[in-house]
Formats: C-alpha cells, structure tokens, sequence
C-alpha cells in the first residue's frame, strides 16, 4: 500500500516539473489517458463482437470436425460392405456347371471363402423353389414354402441379380443349432439346369455385431453415438437395438427422417444434439451420427474463457508497465521519427537539426553520422557491383573452345594434303568471316544478320567435317535481321547440337533449324533438332549445372544474357528423349543503346563452347 501512495505521489511531481518546463501534457498521462481508452474499446469490442463471432466459428468448427468424423465412419462401413459384395459375388462365380453332381466342390469353396473372414456365419445358395442345393453350416430345417416366404428370398429374386439385398438384423433359423442375430445378404444368379436358364439365390449371414463394431468405435463426445438406418427408415445398427426391440429404450427418428442427408438438431432429456446424417453407397442405408451440443463444445468454452482472462491480465500488465514509463516526448524526437521514416522509405538525402535535451542530440547527431556512412557505403557497393557485373561478363564472353579451331585446321591440312584445294578455300573463307564477326570491332551487340552469318559460317565447317552426319535449315523473319542481339548466342547451342544430339548408332541425319523472329517485344531465336534429347536429370539442372558436366556453353549463353538484360530475358530448353530439343532465346527488341552500355566493353566470345 505505501508503495503504491509513493509512486502516486512521485507521478504527481513528475506532471509538475514537466508542466513547469512545458506547458503540454505528459507522455505519462497521454500514455494512460489513451491506453485506458484503447483497453476499454478493445475489451468492449471483444466482448460484444469478436467472443460471440469466435464461439460461433468455434461451434462450426466442432459441428465440421463432428461430421468429419462420421464420414470417416461411413467411408469404413462402405469399404466394409464392398469386400462382403466382392465375397459374396465370388461365390457366384463359383457355382458349378453341373448343378446337380458337384455339390461337394462348391461348399468346400464356399467353406474356405468362410474361413477367409470371421464374420460370415453361414453361406447357401438356394434353388428358385426354396430348395437348398448346399449350404457351409448344418443342414436345412426350414422347408421349402418357410424359405421362399423370407423377404431376403424374395427380394433377390425379384431384383433379378442386378442388386444385392441386405436384410434388417434377425435371427437366422433356417439351419439346425443355428440362431445367430444376422444381417442377411442375398442375390438372385441365374444358371442352366436340365437345359432351361433358371434362377436361384446366394445368400451370407454376416454377424450383426460385425457392423455394430464399426458404429460403436465412432468418437462423439461422452454421450454420443451412431446408427444406421435401412431406406425405409427402419434401424438397422443401433447401440442399443436389442433393448429397442423389447419396448425398454427408444430412439426418437422424426427429426434425421426430416432430411436424408446434411444435418439436424433436436432435443432430448433437456439436451441439444446435433445429428450428422450421411449414405452410405452400396446398401442406400444412412449412418447418422448423434453428438450433444454441450460435450463437443467443452473444449471451445473454456478456450473462450481462457482468452477472455488472458486479455484481462494483459490489459493490467500493460497498465502497470505504462504507470513507470514516465519521460517526456519531445518535438525534435517527433521530427526525429518522422525523419527516420523517410530514410525507410528510401530518402537518404535528410539531415536532423540537433536541437533539444542532450540525449535527443546526441541521438540527432548519431543518426546524421550514421545516414552519411551509408550513404557513402552505398555509392561505393554500386561502384562495386558495377565493375563485378563487367567483370563477369568479361569472364563469360572470353571463354573459347581451342578445339574447334585446332579440328578446323587440321581438316585445312588434311584437304590440302588430299588436293581438295577448293574444299579447303571454303573453309579458310568460312573460317576467316567466323573470326572477322566474333572479333566484330570490339563490339558486344550485332545485329541478328551477323549472328545468323557467323552461324552460317560455321555450319559450313562443320558440315563440311562431319560429312553427312547432319542437315540444317535457317529460316528468318525479314524484320528481325536489323534488330540487335548480343553477339555469339546462337552458335554455341549450335555447337552443342551437333556434339551431343547425334545418335552414332542412326543411319538417319541429325536435322537442324535455326529460326529468328519477333513475337511481340521480344526477339526469339530457336535452334530445334531431332537428336537423341536430354535425359530428364540433366535438363533440370542444366542452366544452372557447374562447367565441365553439362557443358559450359549453354550455362555461358544463358548468363551473359542475363547479366545483359536481367533475369526476364536468357534460356528455355525442352526435350524429349529419343525425340528431340528445342533452345529458345528470349532478348527485348530495340535495346541497341541499353544493351551496348550494359555490354560495356567486354571482349568478344571466339569459337563455340560445347
């Protein structure tokens, strides 16, 4: 108590000595004025919006999660009713040709079929007048007129085999020392007998708690639980079914045979339940699941409990941290702030005046120190990253092949050696106007006619070492061939081509077209072949694999581009295997002065890279 009176009393001088320096108010007093405020209107707005909005959401969500779950339940009970269809129909396919000699076979089938799965108690198959033909448990004690009078039997006969009829839970008497509670399980099948077609029925007794096992294990709550309903709205599971039938339990079904599907609400004993009512596919039954409001809402009330103590305890944590924060804002520490949003937004040409208490010049003073370092840092990393992006784009275009050159004279000799003098004229002359446009005056950008005739060039060299080996085809648009393009971007993809899609084992000739146009504002060239392809592990990484796996020219080709015209623009490749691949390359048009000075003064790429 007496701590209390003394920070009320030094909280009481602060607002004086701060009054006598300035006639405004206090932080301490805005602080607590507005955080009061703000509490209030939040706590206000918590408690008559966002608490009744949140437990409704959170009513839904329980509702959702409840009806998750049973359609959980009904996809188990479907999968479960499929496998008995899938017996049951087997056992049709296992009838005998000979109805009347092989009797013994087909029950000792249908025995192991029984065998295979614990809830099947019995299997028949019975002759159209009700006759047995045999059966895996006892002998028949019902006659003839007792087994045609079943509705099961009637059923399956009437609905000729096209659907299967599952029968309410009973007790099954047809057999001697035989009265399990069943669902019965019967179709009709057709089969020749004496030369005529006629019908019978296949019937499987399945244990009723083989179904009530799949509702009983649903999780809704304490109190809730699950049933089935056949199509005529009768149950058919029911936890309690047995007491049902004798008069001592009932089940109220007026409000689930209001709708057939979705979900109700009702009232019993004073509690509201939400009941969750699906079908289920094969039988046309309805599993409904029954859960009380007030169990699958614990949880959600006293999370909203929680949240409601936990805003209380922080709106008096905070006050209390407010009460101690008692110093005075200034104007310059305004000016301050607003001057350290403008450097966030990206105006680093600001300066503080220093004015006010020491603290807040010195604050002043380090702020304007430290805007003036970075804006010297910054001139400097972009002075820096400009000669990196030179430097590199130096690096990539200076990286030549020796061995094309090599291979190319030593065919020079090999002609001369031979006296094919005029073979060898060519290719010096295709040689000397390869090396005259790669050399191109020092110049990184040409136009797509000179890329297009140092392709050229060098397809005639190579066409001319590798003989027949492989074709190729240039096709240009007529208004694309003055644009300007970075120089040497085609031939090394070229290059690739004919290194590396050539299929030694094909008597067919590599087939290659090289294509430039405009499509929009864009300048596209494509160089497609129907070679061998690229396995798919190495076209994933192919534009970014290291030198000397997947080849250095195509990595080369698609960063020059890059560092050239951004990331937008450089290398896209598809290819099938045993099929072929396409190489797109993608450059803005009318880039002629951007991209020269962006180029700067890099050396000019010599000779393809593969």
């Amino acid at each position: 108590m007496s701590s209390a009176v003394k920070r009320l009393g030094h909280f009481l001088r602060s607002i004086r000595l701060e009054r006598r320096k300035d006639t405004g108010r206090s932080l301490h007093f805005v602080l607590i004025a507005s955080f009061l405020s703000c509490m209030g209107l939040l706590l206000i707005f918590v408690l008559l919006m966002l608490v009744p909005r949140l437990s409704a959401l959170l009513e839904k969500n329980a509702i959702e999660r409840t009806k998750e779950t049973v359609m959980q339940s009904v996809n188990t009970v479907d999968n479960y009713v499929d496998h008995l269809l899938s017996t049951l129909y087997y056992a049709t396919t296992l009838l005998p040709a000979d109805m009347d000699t092989d009797t013994a076979g087909w029950m000792n089938q249908m025995e192991l079929v029984k065998r295979g799965n614990s809830s099947i108690v019995a299997m028949a198959f019975f002759h159209a007048d009700g006759s047995l033909f045999g059966a895996t448990t006892g002998d028949q004690c019902a006659s003839p007129e007792q087994v045609r009078a079943m509705t099961w039997f009637q059923k399956a006969l009437e609905w000729g085999g096209t659907v299967t009829y599952f029968s309410k839970p009973h007790v099954q008497s047809l057999f001697q020392d035989q009265y399990a509670f069943v669902i019965t399980l019967a179709r009709a099948v057709h089969y020749q007998k004496d030369g005529r077609l006629t019908q019978g029925v296949v019937m499987m007794d399945i244990e009723y708690s083989s179904f009530s096992d799949l509702t009983e294990n649903l999780a809704l709550g304490a109190s809730g639980y699950s049933y089935i309903l056949s199509r005529e709205g009768e149950l058919v599971v029911h936890p309690r079914l047995q007491l049902i039938y004798h008069g001592l339990a009932e089940e109220d079904l007026n409000a689930v045979n209001q709708f057939l599907v979705g979900q109700g609400r009702d009232r019993v004993d004073g509690r509201e339940r939400v009941l969750i009512s699906a079908t289920l596919n094969q039988t046309r039954w309805r599993l409904v699941g029954v859960a009380y409001i007030d169990e699958i809402l614990a949880l959600q009330n006293a999370f909203v409990r929680i949240i409601s103590i936990v805003l209380l305890c922080a709106a008096m944590l905070s006050f209390c941290v407010a009460s101690v924060m008692a110093y005075w804002v200034t104007r310059p520490m305004r000016h301050l702030e607003d001057t350290m949003l403008r450097v966030e937004a990206g105006d680093l040409n600001v300066a503080i005046e220093e004015q006010g208490f020491r603290e807040i010049r010195a604050v002043s003073a380090a702020f304007n120190h430290m805007i003036a370092r970075i804006r010297a840092l910054m001139d400097q990393i972009v002075q820096e990253q400009e000669k990196k992006r030179l430097y590199e784009l130096n690096a990539l275009q200076a990286q030549i092949n020796p061995h094309f050159l090599y291979n190319t004279l030593d065919s020079i000799i090999w002609m001369e050696e031979r006296g094919r003098s005029r073979e060898a004229i060519t290719m010096v002359s295709a040689l000397a106007k390869l090396f005259r446009i790669s050399i191109s005056k020092g110049r990184s950008v040409i136009t797509v006619r000179e890329e297009l005739e140092h392709v050229r060039n060098y397809l005639i060299i190579q066409k001319m070492r590798f003989k027949d080996k492989f074709t190729y085809d240039i096709q240009t648009q007529e208004e694309a061939l003055e644009e300007r393009t970075v120089k040497l971007i085609v031939q090394p993809l070229v290059e690739n081509a004919i290194n590396h899609a050539i299929d030694q084992t094909q008597p067919e000739a590599l087939h290659i077209v090289i294509k430039a146009f405009l499509q929009q504002e864009d300048l596209i060239f494509t160089v497609a072949d129907d070679g061998i392809g690229i396995a798919p592990e190495i076209l994933q990484n192919i534009l970014s694999t290291p030198a000397g796996r997947s080849g250095i020219g195509i990595k080369n080709v698609h960063e020059r581009i890059q560092l050239t015209f951004g990331p937008g623009y450089g290398l896209h490749i598809e290819s099938e295997e045993d099929e072929g691949t396409v190489v797109t390359i993608r450059l803005p048009r009318n880039r002629r002065e951007e991209s020269e000075s962006s180029a700067g003064k890099a050396k000019p790429t010599q000779g393809g890279n593969a």
